[in-house]
């Protein structure tokens, strides 16, 4: 979900549409200057506090939730009408359409739904014949004026030795809904987003030589669909630059379009490198404060709101020169006025169209030299979007309100090219976790794909070609399951570890057909993050990824019963006995926290704040762990000879590096005393009266927390905990298991496994549920190589 300036957008829509309030609060009562100077005296506020909450959105941490912005405007017994007016104040409007517009978009609707006049037969595709693997079509857009019929002219060529011709990327779009455009005076039947990008991308004199999917292969044929799929990469490296088609304009998306393009120029004629690495997109890991933001509101004003000037005050200049005197290279942050919300809004919706989320993108976009972003009449380069997307919404994220983690499809595709081209370019670099054929599936799991099987085949052409890529065929005649059963024997027999079978699984009615060691990749990611796969960029320059080795750096060597059975090696050392329930991340945003802590009116609108349900669930289920988990006694020995204490909140965030153990057992200790306030209501029964529990303990935590510094930096380190279950095992250790676990399954150490994995017995079978952290055996205390036995996964 969207915060700060764009959702309290979206509440002014609603307000606008709700009855005035009892009061008869009226758009004529905003014009007495008394009314709002008056308030703000009887609340001892100044009135720069409530200027700087409702006017300067990009003021820290201003993130209205629903209901929430009511709230404020009747604490301060605001007019309706004038806190609208004051969201608009310095937020121009689009332009409406004007009549000619109107009907030259009508015109033009019903012209994309029309067939092709002419065409009395289909196009009938002549054979590849009997070229090189390297052959494929290019298609020839004739030219013509704006609403003439499309005329194409299709031709064979070898890919090593052909014209220069430009690749197109799209959204198909609904393939059940399809029209149809001329092809050497036969019909060829396409999606209505395929013929309005051909119309957008023709030119009026001179043709175009393209190559697309839907019409370079012939989509019937199996055969060539599978090998013109296993030539992808050729075709995509091969062409001069590959135009990505994001869809027609809209009323908004050259806002967003202009936002970037003037991002980049401000930066440009500053002489920044726009290359450099604070100016890379790392969509897994946070910026670091020292990174750029534009938007930054410790810094002056700009006089006339010019993206080319910039100032500083005196007193800002010498306050960051003593924050960064320990590193002399890093810039200090330019002063520029923030994007109005239209602006915010055009960006965001033009980051959020469906092209973004297709698997087949990644390859697309990451293999191309060069690639144009196409909207309608309106073109921008790759570079210059994702600079501006991630100026905005990463590094001006007090501004904007951030991107949400699970809509994070440009951070991925961001990273993703970026390792293709550096691999490319410094092929020998070297990767703490070399990015192989599993690190990209994981990666991409996130992605959409019509045809499941593309989840598999549309990621081959970016692949490192010394991985398992090389060795999967691709072919349309298998059947998904048989796909994925395949991948999955490939990489268990050739890679020497078992890191796939931590691919977190899903319950899905299409993965109960596949073996439980056999990801589902049609499904999307799952919430709960992965102990072996990286969390961080695959480069050395990120720093040390945490490693586990339970299992000693043994290798995997597994051998196949048939299809359906895995064999490994290894044995069983401890079981299941004690489950809490799954552990949910509070939702509550920083500045409700802020605010429940002071002195508010409207009692109903803080009980009613999204987010306080979410929190007291989270108290509930932490209150039960900690007691599960310590009882009455934080001073009894963990089996490895730690106090319990320590061992329980190295556990709920999988352990920590050796040089951050101080600062977030600090971080534990400042969580534990906040989390004495639900407790305490609990003791007192508070909790019988559900609304006013979620307010107080969210009162409490929050100001506690506070007080003792936390500011919520456990909760950060809990991540990995999220979507889990804490457990504790027959033999007294720790454990962090996935939610389908249930006591009695058994905990293994298996050759070539860097995590122990919870595997369920039932009527002499033996079944994958999935990875684990268990405290004190991640880097091999338990592990015995002469023990292990073979075991059947089914």
């Amino acid at each position: 979900m969207f915060k700060s300036l764009i959702d309290l957008k979206d509440q002014a829509s609603l307000l606008r549409n709700r009855p005035e309030n009892k009061n008869g609060d009226t758009a004529e009562a905003a014009q007495d200057p008394g009314l709002l100077q008056g308030t703000l005296q009887s609340l001892n506020l100044p009135r720069k506090y409530w200027h700087d909450k409702l006017g300067s959105f990009y003021k820290d941490q201003f993130n209205p939730k629903d209901g929430f912005v009511q709230h404020v405007r009747q604490t301060v017994s605001m007019p309706k009408q004038w806190m609208l007016d004051f969201i608009d104040e310095g937020n121009p409007k689009p332009a409406p359409l004007t009549t000619q517009e109107l009907e030259r978009a009508a015109a033009w609707a019903n012209f994309l739904e029309s067939a092709s006049d002419g065409a009395k037969a289909d196009y009938a595709y002549q054979p590849l014949g009997s070229m090189s693997t390297l052959s494929t079509r290019l298609v020839r857009l004739l030219p013509a004026e704006d609403l003439e019929d499309i005329q194409l002219v299709i031709e064979c060529v070898e890919l090593d030795n052909c014209v220069s011709y430009e690749a197109l990327s799209y959204c198909w779009g609904d393939a059940s809904v399809k029209t149809t455009i001329r092809c050497e005076g036969g019909a060829l039947h396409v999606t209505k987003n395929l013929k309005a990008a051909l119309l957008y991308l023709r030119n009026r004199t001179a043709e175009r030589l393209l190559w697309i999917d839907a019409v370079c292969i012939n989509q019937e044929d199996l055969q060539e669909r599978s090998q013109q799929v296993g030539i992808m990469r050729d075709i995509y490296r091969n062409a001069s630059g590959t135009i990505v088609w994001l869809g027609e304009e809209n009323q908004n998306s050259g806002l967003g379009i202009e936002l970037c393009e003037k991002l980049r120029e401000f930066f440009k004629d500053e002489g920044k490198d726009l290359k450099t690495p604070e100016m890379q997109f790392n969509y897994r890991t946070p910026w670091s404060l020292n990174h750029q933001d534009p938007f930054n509101p410790s810094y002056a004003q700009t006089d006339e709101g010019d993206f080319n000037k910039k100032a500083r005050s005196k007193e800002n200049e010498e306050r960051d020169e003593s924050e960064n005197a320990e590193d002399s290279n890093v810039d200090l942050p330019l002063r520029m006025n923030p994007p109005n919300v239209y602006e915010l809004l055009a960006l965001r919706d033009l980051a959020r169209r469906q092209w973004f989320r297709r698997t087949w993108i990644t390859q697309e976009l990451s293999l191309a030299s060069k690639a144009t972003m196409v909207c309608g009449h309106r073109s921008i380069s790759w570079d210059t979007f994702i600079f501006g997307f991630t100026m905005t919404f990463v590094n001006g994220k007090r501004a904007s309100g951030g991107w949400p983690e699970d809509e994070n499809f440009i951070g991925a595709l961001a990273q993703i090219r970026e390792w293709v081209h550096r691999s490319e370019s410094v092929p020998s670099v070297h990767y703490l976790h070399p990015v192989t054929l599993l690190d990209l599936l994981h990666d991409c799991r996130i992605f959409e794909a019509t045809d499941p099987r593309d989840k598999v085949y549309g990621l081959l052409g970016i692949a490192p070609p010394d991985s398992e890529a090389t060795s999967v065929q691709v072919d349309y005649s298998k059947s998904v399951e048989e796909v994925y059963e395949d991948l999955a024997n490939l990489i268990l027999s050739s890679s020497g570890n078992l890191d796939l079978l931590s691919v977190p699984q899903n319950n899905s009615q299409f993965s109960q057909r596949l073996p439980s060691w056999a990801p589902d990749w049609s499904h999307t990611a799952s919430s709960r993050l992965d102990l072996v796969f990286p969390t961080g960029e695959r480069a050395i320059a990120s720093g040390p990824i945490r490693e586990f080795a339970a299992s000693r750096g043994s290798t995997s060597i597994p051998t196949f019963k048939g299809r359906r059975i895995l064999i490994i090696s290894g044995y069983f050392v401890d079981s299941i006995t004690q489950l809490s329930e799954i552990i949910q991340p509070p939702k509550l945003d920083q500045l409700q926290k802020q605010m429940l802590g002071q002195k508010l009116d409207d009692m109903e609108s803080v009980l009613e704040a999204e987010g306080l349900a979410s929190m007291s669930t989270y108290f509930d289920v932490m209150m039960l762990i900690e007691d599960l988990a310590l009882g009455s006694t934080d001073d009894s020995i963990y089996p490895t000879g730690e106090l319990r204490t320590r061992a329980f909140w190295r556990t709920l965030c999988t352990d920590i590096s050796p040089n951050h153990l101080e600062s977030a057992e600090q971080a534990f200790t400042s969580w534990r005393r906040a989390m004495k306030a639900p407790r305490v209501l609990k003791k007192y029964r508070v909790d019988k009266f559900r609304d006013m529990y979620n307010y107080l303990a969210a009162v409490g935590y929050s100001v506690t927390d506070t007080v003792y510094d936390g500011d919520g930096l456990f909760l950060m380190l809990m991540r990995p905990a999220f979507y889990s279950r804490f457990a504790i095992t027959k033999m007294g250790y720790f454990a962090l298991v996935p939610p389908t676990t249930r006591v009695d399954d058994q905990v293994g150490l298996f050759k070539g496994g860097k995590v122990p994995l919870i595997i369920r017995q039932e009527d002499n079978q033996s079944r994958l549920v999935g990875e684990s952290y268990v405290h004190g055996i991640m880097q091999g205390e338990a592990f015995d190589e002469t023990k292990c036995r073979e075991l059947e996964l089914i």
